[in-house]
């Protein structure tokens, strides 16, 4: 039996090196039981593509089940901000799309946590476009046409957004700004009622992904007329920029892997080496291709620098364009 004075200097031990260590003493046996990767949005979209494709992967390379948990709420924010207040352990991480970490700070009132220092940057995951498309009712196969068409009919189009405070939302309150047409804002619960209502003709304006938009492309219901990132989509190089015609419009929507601020770099590293490996697996690449999503993998303070640059952006770009936290 081990007496009292030994446990106690067991744990004292552990409790210095803990002090004076760090992360390198809680790395080196991490992980040791499963991880959780809260996705702050419903299940079965896009958000959640990431850690839903990698995770056998990341199963694999760290010896442990990594569990995808949807947490959805608030734009994203509800998730999030769970992830903020969890222990910067390594065993809570957050995989989400750009809103929570760059957009909802201008568009909700009591934003719960600043996400300049409420993260731990991990790596940038993913990328994918967003694309305006148009019903093939109308006589429009250019962004130019569009805004010609909408000048000439005010008030008559009508255009469909994944929800108020998304990308989609906001590009499409974008081009009315810089055009100066009106067109009748339209919110979903989600991207696929868009293209559904783009093919039935109730509304003649969309944004979507592109695997959401090709099965429609095919039917010859819908026309895609650009796409929203700051350059040509490589599987559509025909496909012109949005920013081709309107220069400053440009949106990409990204995929990001975070755990809470202070999370250990032991731990950062660990995590970064197993997400970009899994990436960068065939069968990974393959997998996004299809769903029309770029893999990435970049360094934690590539991924710093791009939220900083991108917070920055909103905070000019969305009052500019008339949307207030509600």
């Amino acid at each position: 039996m081990k007496s009292p004075g030994r446990r106690l200097a067991r744990g004292s031990w552990a409790y210095l090196c803990l002090m004076l260590l760090g992360g390198p003493c809680i790395a080196q046996g991490y992980p040791n039981r499963p991880i959780v990767a809260v996705v702050p949005w419903p299940g079965g979209g896009a958000a959640d593509l990431v850690p839903r494709l990698t995770g056998e992967d990341l199963t694999t390379l760290l010896g442990q089940p990594v569990v995808m948990e949807n947490r959805p709420g608030v734009a994203g924010t509800l998730g999030s901000a769970a992830v903020a207040r969890a222990e910067p352990d390594g065993y809570t991480l957050l995989s989400t799309v750009n809103p929570p970490i760059t957009m909802n700070l201008y568009l909700q009132k009591n934003f719960p946590y600043d996400p300049k220092t409420a993260f731990t940057p991990i790596t940038l995951t993913a990328s994918a476009p967003l694309f305006l498309a148009v019903s093939t009712s109308l006589p429009i196969k250019s962004v130019a046409e569009l805004v010609t068409y909408a000048k000439q009919h005010p008030g008559m189009l009508s255009y469909g957004s994944a929800g108020i405070g998304t990308g989609h939302h906001i590009v499409g309150e974008w081009l009315k700004k810089e055009t100066g047409v009106d067109i009748i804002h339209v919110p979903y619960r989600g991207s696929g009622p868009v293209v559904q209502d783009l093919v039935s003709k109730h509304i003649q304006v969309g944004f979507g992904s592109l695997p959401g938009l090709i099965p429609a492309v095919q039917l010859g219901s819908v026309r895609i007329l650009a796409v929203t990132g700051a350059k040509r989509f490589s599987e559509l190089p025909d496909v012109p920029t949005i920013s081709e015609t309107l220069a400053p419009i440009k949106f990409d929507a990204w995929y990001g892997l975070f755990g809470p601020a202070g999370t250990p770099r032991a731990i950062v590293d660990r995590l970064r080496k197993a997400m970009v490996t899994a990436l960068n697996s065939p069968t990974s690449v393959a997998k996004f291709k299809a769903q029309g999503i770029v893999t990435v993998g970049s360094t934690p303070e590539e991924l710093a620098d791009m939220v900083r640059a991108e917070i920055e952006m909103w905070s000019k770009v969305i009052p500019s364009i008339g949307l207030k936290p509600e």
